[in-house]
């Protein structure tokens, strides 16, 4: 249930202290798991820990790829085959709707080559501009500077386009580099009045999607579910809109205000005025934050 009534943020020490408290962690790949070049070896060790302690585990990605592409990618990159059995993206549940709604339409890809998989296979009939687009397909930016996509899609957005995001973060770092993702875009699109599709967090049907990937029932108790993510933006306001409890990593995109928590904790606990004081009162409140995911 989202921390919306509380008074206080609960500082962990480790995801050992949330045993037999939870039936299943949803988990964020990207900040948490791995920085995009290398794996967290104590976030691995946190998640083989938390399935022998009879926790579900399933992987949430707002990576604009399919799910197997995502999977391979990660023991690629180092991280055990066997916990990367039950993967969702962002990228696979935007396939699925347009397998669903957008059979033969005309589809415009906005992002690299290098995202092409994402777009492959699908029933649709590819254009090279968004002015003769009935969809637009959104994993990445066509241009370096956000602004640049402005003309680039004001005729689509005046036409009532839709623009499915297929990658809702902003930003993410990539090891210390900060990168823009198509989620700016698509705020860029709303603004101009298009007509944007969200896929991935913070949907709420993003996170419950993943109770039947792991074949529990769909009505199993909000609050033994936890969502663990680096992003207040999407994954802990994914909690909140799916009703689960939400673990902040605050190490991660909020790397550069992390010590602040500390500094303004009370023990092992931190006012949730004062979270809000470093965060944004805009923003999300997870139920207990750590700098980083260990065991």
């Amino acid at each position: 249930m989202p921390n919306q009534a509380g008074t206080w943020v609960e500082i962990a020490s480790g995801l050992r202290e949330f045993v037999g408290r939870l039936d299943l962690v949803i988990c964020d790949l990207w900040g948490v798991m791995h920085d995009g070049i290398r794996p967290h070896s104590r976030a691995i060790d946190a998640i083989v820990e938390a399935r022998a302690a009879g926790i579900k585990t399933v992987f949430l990605s707002n990576a604009p790829r399919p799910r197997g592409y995502v999977r391979d990618h990660l023991v690629a990159m180092g991280v055990p085959r066997e916990i990367t059995d039950l993967v969702v993206t962002s990228g696979g549940l935007a396939r699925d709707e347009v397998r669903a709604l957008y059979s033969g339409a005309k589809l415009y890809h906005l992002g690299p080559e290098g995202d092409r998989n994402t777009i492959e296979g699908l029933p649709v009939d590819e254009v090279s501009h968004p002015d003769e687009a009935d969809i637009i397909f959104a994993t990445d930016l066509d241009f370096h500077e956000i602004d640049e996509h402005r003309l680039w899609l004001q005729k689509a957005a005046e036409r009532g386009v839709p623009f499915l995001c297929a990658n809702p973060d902003r930003i993410v770092h990539v090891g210390e580099n900060l990168y823009p993702c198509a989620g700016a875009v698509a705020d860029l699109y709303t603004g101009m009045g298009g007509d944007v599709h969200w896929f991935g967090k913070p949907t709420a049907k993003a996170l419950t999607s993943c109770i039947g990937e792991v074949g529990m029932p769909a009505d199993t108790d909000g609050r033994r579910i936890m969502m663990i993510g680096d992003s207040l933006q999407t994954d802990i306001a994914g909690a909140r809109a799916a009703g689960f409890c939400g673990l902040f990593i605050a190490g991660g995109i909020h790397r550069e205000e992390a010590p602040l928590v500390a500094q303004s904790a009370k023990g092992d606990k931190i006012s949730v005025a004062e979270f809000q004081k470093i965060f944004g009162a805009e923003k999300a409140v997870p139920h207990a934050v750590m700098n980083a995911l260990i065991w």
